[in-house]
């Protein structure tokens, strides 16, 4: 281990990232240092050097290539690449300013910090290989980046590109300071370099690292666990091959989970509850898969070291396995969904706003699907029984997002194991729906004029849902002309009586104050639309509108303002006889299926997700 500059550090070798290691990172905090602490090196004088972090490497035997026509050592990155990688968009950003504003010479320095031809120093993984030497040869993508590393990437290129820019303008800086910043950066940034000679020890040294406070992932944290446990516990025959399964499982977990806008504990989480064990309490995060039931490092008195290794492969291959499901049902639009039913409940539960509670069960069923052990049918089904469950309970009942939590953690985790059918947990879902929103009760409150309005969520997923419905009625297939996106904007849900009519209008003379104060919140009384400025409080007969003529209901794209357009007069009987029709629809929409009994309910599990 020794202290070494970036020219010296980059000297005789080429660095690549595994793709098992999580992708770019860094954000607008770590960037914002590096260039302070750059800075610091060029404006004080004393500052002579600055000490930028640790970077380890695993160099395989007789691993080597030739660059810029010389033989040189290809090297993996255990730690270190945020760091690498940031420094390069840097270096990058500088050279670039500096060739084209009349000093040609840099050029020269770029294959030693950068790359040749098309060979990078510093190759990185997860797909966004192509994408940095993009960005460090010439500032800018050349196709559209989609996952949140290549993001980063660009937008760190921008950061550094758009300080130097700043730079050049400064007419105290200018072409000196980038000169005297390229000299920092290369010369007095200092890394403490180490290099690993076998791979069994990447495990040891990332537990090492993390026990004197380096901060690392949830799955880093686990993987260099299961790394030390092979080194401690394989044999000479099974390293290899357990080491390749782990390093296989991570670059596609971390892959995946990069595809999607989840995270690595969720995901992880769903992976515990599947293979180990489904009650809250049992989560420990990374230290549960330490104790002896799982993959304990010396105490083989539940388990039996063969016993343990086979669990390690076969929770490892599972995880993978896993984060692709994983990645396509917490981002379904970004993702290849099996067909357009499951694209559609799972956005369905999307914009519920509560898929966390179903993630599990979604998985298990997603896998049995996958492998043909449960159909496409019963798929779909098992979604819209959770869809139901979204309704009913979080968007009608009020329920706190913890309900039921822990039944659907058990019920994924059986169905994963093949302990009940796909058909057993659909009747549990529906059963569990009335344990929380007994059929009678949730007509009887339907029936009942309420405030919608002041559970804006449930109304906008409600009346988006009804408006689909229209369509679906009317013309199939065509999508509605106000998106789920638009319905976070405030303006998007119009009162027909209006919350402030004007003194002598004609709706206080078709309305009493007490049929206001009944109705004028409530479902029946409030409409999708595109922009409720178009009208205001104004009368009826105006917000109506000609057909053919200007903004009005009888004019909108969106159907159920066409419905109202067909009522000649917006009184009491108008809004009862609209919300009669929708709690119709309602109850038709969202009913459970006749189950024997209520699911037995462990509430004290719930509570203990409170706080999650």
């Amino acid at each position: 281990m020794d202290k070494q500059t970036l020219s010296i550090l980059f000297s005789g070798k080429i660095f690549k990232i595994p793709n098992y290691q999580r992708g770019y990172a860094w954000k607008e905090k770590q960037w914002n240092e590096l260039i302070e602490d750059i800075d610091a090196l060029v404006t004080d004088e004393r500052v002579k050097s600055h000490y930028t972090g640790t970077v380890v490497t695993f160099s395989p035997k007789d691993n080597t290539a030739v660059y810029n026509r010389k033989p040189v050592k290809v090297v993996d990155v255990v730690d270190g690449q945020q760091r690498l990688t940031t420094v390069c968009l840097y270096v990058a950003a500088i050279i670039r300013a500096l060739v084209a504003n009349g000093e040609p010479d840099y050029a020269q320095d770029i294959p030693e910090f950068l790359y040749h031809d098309t060979t990078c120093r510093l190759t990185l993984n997860n797909s966004t290989d192509d994408l940095f030497y993009q960005l460090i040869k010439d500032g800018k993508p050349r196709s559209e980046v989609a996952t949140p590393h290549q993001k980063r990437l660009v937008a760190a290129s921008e950061k550094f590109s758009g300080y130097i820019e700043k730079q050049l303008n400064d007419k105290n800086r200018g072409i000196e300071h980038l000169k005297q910043l390229f000299a920092a950066i290369t010369g007095s940034l200092v890394f403490t370099y180490y290099t690993i000679e076998e791979e069994c020890e990447i495990g040891m040294t990332f537990e090492l690292m993390n026990s004197r406070g380096k901060g690392l992932s949830i799955l880093e944290l686990l993987k260099n666990y299961l790394m030390h446990w092979i080194s401690r516990n394989g044999t000479d025959e099974e390293r290899k091959p357990l080491t390749d399964i782990v390093n296989s499982a991570w670059r596609d977990t971390y892959s995946n989970i990069g595809k999607s806008s989840g995270s690595d504990e969720q995901c992880l989480r769903v992976a515990w509850i599947l293979y180990c064990h489904h009650l809250p309490k049992n989560w420990k995060g990374y230290d549960g898969f330490k104790s002896k039931q799982y993959i304990p490092l010396r105490e083989f008195s539940v388990k039996r070291r063969d016993e343990v290794k086979d669990f390690l492969a076969s929770f490892t291959n599972g995880l993978a396995e896993i984060s692709k499901h994983y990645s396509v049902i917490v981002s379904p639009a970004q993702n290849n969904t099996r067909s357009n039913r499951e694209l559609d409940w799972l956005t369905k539960i999307h914009n519920t706003g509560n898929i966390a509670n179903f993630l599990p069960l979604m998985i298990a069923a997603r896998i049995l699907c996958e492998d043909k052990k449960i159909d496409e049918d019963l798929y779909v089904k098992l979604l819209e029984s959770l869809e139901c469950f979204a309704f009913r309970v979080f968007l009608i009942e009020g329920k706190r997002s913890n309900a039921g939590k822990s039944s659907f953690y058990r019920w994924g985790k059986e169905l994963f194991k093949n302990e009940h059918s796909a058909e057993d947990i659909v009747s549990f879902v529906h059963s569990l729906i009335r344990y929380y929103s007994p059929e009678n009760e949730f007509v009887e409150k339907l029936n009942k004029p309420s405030s919608w309005y002041s559970r804006r969520h449930s109304l906008k997923y409600t009346l988006f849902e009804y408006e689909k419905h229209l369509l679906d009625s009317e013309s199939k297939g065509q999508k509605p002309r106000v998106t789920w996106a638009d319905l976070s904007r405030h303006s998007t849900i119009e009162h027909i009586l209006p919350q402030t009519p004007k003194k002598d209008s004609h709706w206080l003379k078709v309305w009493n104050v007490d049929d206001i104060n009944k109705y004028l919140h409530d479902i029946g009384n409030l409409v999708l639309t595109r922009d409720n400025s178009s009208y205001l409080n104004f009368e009826f007969v105006r917000k109506k509108g000609d057909v053919g003529t200007g903004v009005g209901y009888s004019n909108s794209d969106i159907r159920q303002e066409r419905k109202i357009a067909t009522f000649l007069e917006w009184d009491k009987k108008a809004v009862e006889t609209r919300r009669t029709e929708l709690v119709k629809w309602i109850t038709c929409r969202w009913k459970t299926v006749e189950v024997v009994a209520a699911s037995d309910v462990d509430e004290d599990a719930d509570e203990e997700l409170i706080s999650e």
